[in-house]
Formats: structure tokens, C-alpha cells, sequence
């Protein structure tokens, strides 16, 4: 299989995640949705109708199963959303690409594509519950549908950031511009109103600089996989 991997972020410090774990790899196309899944499935085609030969959804996101911690890494090549959905496109070896060391893998794990922030703790519950998927994130659907009208193989690389019993702070849920900048003095300038979501915001920057030094140590290791699964 020739072509390059399409890797889709939906922040810019994701995909700064992935550059420091991976260099100026040619094999590898970044682009950054901004945390919605409609222009991550825009980007994802656009990337296939240019020669992607497999969609990488990568990022953090948050944690469903109440094992996962903070920096816990989970693979899959499952999707579900709302409508109860699954996606998976993949070809059959790469769930076998990825050792047994890491928290979940591919296989059979399923993550939850949201287009809102699933913010209070018995919402993620529900979820874990009723979808049984560990991990939620607001790119990864897109992602699965492009990789699916593309008939490309599809991945989720995902590393936990607020865990499944912590609630994210009122203050955070515009905190993403459309480019995937943070809005940090907007965030802040929230929080000021509202001084007791302090702890929760430093708290959530503690376990997203978690899930961002997962990345940054497991990428590079795991893209090589990939590559070698897809013979690029």
C-alpha cells in the first residue's frame, strides 16, 4: 500500500503532540478540526481524495471506564455515536500491529463520537453504561466516516485526559477556538466569575499536560507500527 496516513486532531497541541513524537515524517498529513467532528470528516476526505491510504483519529479525550486514568492510552477501530452506530474500517492486520503492554487496545474497544462536550460525571456514566464504549471524544465519528466512504483503514489513538468521575468546569466548554487554539484569557476571564472553578481548571490542565506526555512518548513507537502494517 503506498500513499501517506491521514491524522486528524482536534487541537493544536495535539498535533504538536504528534510532530515532537514523529518529526517531519512525509508519510505523515496532520490536520486540525478544532474538536468537531464535521470539519474533521472535511479534512479527513479531503485527505483521501489526495492519496490517504488509512485515517488516524489522535488526541486526548475522556475517560468512560472508571479504570482509566489520567495518561492511560486507549486504541480502537470502533466508533459509536448517538445513534448507535459503529464504524470500523480497518484492514485485518492492524489491531495486531500494537503489543499487549498498553491500558486498551484496538480490537474491540469502542469510543464514543460526540458532537457536544459530555461534561457531568453521570453523563460519561450513562454512556459507559449504555454504549459500552471507554472513552469519549468530539472528533473520532468524522474521522470513521470519511475512513468508511473512503474504504480506507481507520484508528483511534486516544490518550485520557478527565477522568470518567470528574466533571469538566463550566468555565472550559468554549475553551476551543474553530483552528484549535485554547481560548485561555476567555477561559480565565470565566473563571474569574466563577472563582471557585480554579481547582478544577488547574486540575484538568494537570490531566491534559498527562494525556499530552502519553502522546508525545507513545506516537512515534506506534505510527512505526502502523507504517510497517500498511507498507509505507
Amino acid at each position: 500500500m503506498t500513499g501517506f496516513v491521514a491524522v486528524i486532531c482536534g487541537l493544536k497541541s495535539e498535533a504538536a503532540a504528534v510532530r515532537a513524537a514523529t518529526g517531519k515524517d512525509a508519510r505523515i498529513s496532520i490536520g486540525v478540526s478544532g474538536a468537531n467532528a464535521a470539519r474533521a470528516e472535511k479534512i479527513a476526505n479531503e485527505f483521501c481524495e489526495k492519496g490517504a491510504c488509512a485515517v488516524v483519529s489522535v488526541g486526548v479525550s475522556g475517560g468512560l471506564d472508571p479504570s482509566l486514568a489520567p495518561g492511560d492510552l486507549v486504541l480502537s477501530q470502533r466508533v459509536s455515536t448517538k445513534e448507535g452506530v459503529s464504524s470500523s474500517v480497518a484492514a485485518p492486520t492492524l489491531a495486531d500491529v500494537f503489543d499487549k503492554t498498553h491500558q486498551r487496545t484496538a480490537g474491540g474497544v469502542i469510543v464514543y463520537g460526540s458532537d457536544e462536550i459530555i461534561q457531568a460525571a453521570e453523563d460519561k456514566a450513562a454512556l459507559f453504561e449504555t454504549m459500552h464504549a471507554i472513552a469519549v471524544d468530539m472528533e473520532s465519528h468524522g474521522c470513521a466516516r470519511a475512513a468508511a466512504d473512503a474504504g480506507v483503514p481507520f484508528l483511534v489513538i486516544r490518550a485520557i485526559a478527565d477522568p470518567a468521575d470528574r466533571a469538566l468546569p463550566k468555565a472550559a466548554l468554549n475553551a476551543v477556538a474553530p483552528n484549535g487554539s485554547t481560548r485561555t484569557f476567555a477561559t480565565l476571564w470565566r473563571a474569574l466569575r466563577d472563582p471557585k472553578q480554579f481547582p478544577q481548571l488547574m486540575q484538568l490542565g494537570r490531566d491534559s499536560d498527562a494525556a499530552l506526555k502519553t502522546l508525545r512518548r507513545d506516537l512515534g513507537p506506534l505510527f512505526r507500527r502502523l507504517f510497517l502494517s500498511l507498507d509505507l
